[in-house]
């Protein structure tokens, strides 16, 4: 399943190479750091507790799992026609390319720009963020936006420019498979960070774990600010020695080496030169991600760890 947030590191491309490597029968199956929840929500489980620390990610997830898709899509398209913005996936791509300069591949940029900052305006002048009408347009705001991120400045304002692509027949597929998929499976959605005691409760009461932290080497766009730091890396992996220590099985995603740099903690782990703890190379690489232009062709070595066979 693909996810409706086209967030930075999403593991869509990923999730069928790492079933080759997951328990086949999960009870109850944590995506900690899961982002837009692609991982968590592809896993046939009895349940799945999907964690992550970005309270907005978690908000807009929740919000798009409370409407039929006929109703939300019904407010987007007020939203769209109120501020003049392009909709081709149902007037077509072409009605907003007329008059654009042969060879100029900013695609809907132009004929998007003023609705989106005043879109942008609109929300950020909103004082709950999370509020129906809220969540609606951050959404369209991720649909519309550079490289469908979502990105805010330190007074929690959304703060990405326009993008190229607007609510198209691909968005609108991977939102009714969103919908469809969360109508017929146990989820939770939890806001919390990793080293939070409730977090460490639920992973202690799974039966199965899977971790995608932010990579500590590179240069995520979600890591420009230094978030995530080597005391941060440290914690997680003292958090998943206890859960080895506990018997629960766990999966980690992350990368040992990129453009030069290479990921010291998790190789001295302790539990990563140990002869029982697993290292698979990961095949795809995210060459069409932002966080990537520098260097494309540069080594890089990202890892799947399990602590099973």
């Amino acid at each position: 399943m693909k996810t409706p947030l086209n967030y930075t590191g999403n593991k869509s491309r990923l999730v069928e190479e790492f079933k080759r490597y997951f328990p086949q029968k999960v009870g109850v199956f944590v995506d900690l750091f899961c982002g837009g929840g692609t991982v968590g929500l592809s896993i046939d489980a009895q349940k799945v507790i999907l964690i992550d620390n970005n309270e907005n990610v978690i908000e807009l997830l929740k919000h798009l799992t409370r409407s039929r898709f006929e109703t939300i899509l019904e407010r987007l398209e007020n939203i769209i026609e109120y501020y003049g913005l392009s909709y081709s996936a149902k007037y077509g791509y072409s009605r907003y390319r007329e008059g654009i300069i042969k060879g100029d591949n900013n695609g809907l940029k132009k004929a998007n720009e003023s609705g989106f900052y005043k879109l942008r305006d609109s929300y950020n002048s909103m004082q709950d963020k999370y509020s129906e009408d809220a969540l609606d347009i951050l959404y369209l705001l991720v649909v519309y936006g550079f490289n469908n991120d979502m990105r805010f400045n330190s007074d929690g304002e959304f703060n990405l420019p326009v993008g190229k692509t607007d609510l198209n027949n691909n968005n609108l597929k991977k939102l009714v498979s969103y919908i469809e998929r969360t109508g017929v499976i146990d989820y939770d959605f939890i806001c919390a960070d990793f080293r939070e005691k409730k977090v460490k409760d639920i992973l202690m009461s799974a039966d199965f774990i899977y971790a995608d932290p932010p990579y500590l080497v590179g240069h995520a766009v979600y890591n420009e600010n230094g978030n995530w730091t080597g005391i941060h890396e440290q914690e997680l992996l003292s958090l998943l020695e206890e859960l080895d220590k506990a018997g629960k099985k766990f999966a980690l995603s992350n990368v040992l080496e990129k453009i030069g740099e290479e990921n010291h903690i998790l190789k001295n782990w302790r539990l990563f030169k140990r002869n029982d703890l697993h290292i698979f190379d990961i095949n795809y690489h995210y060459r069409s991600a932002s966080y990537n232009k520098i260097n494309r062709n540069s080594k890089e070595r990202e890892v799947l760890i399990t602590n099973y066979v």
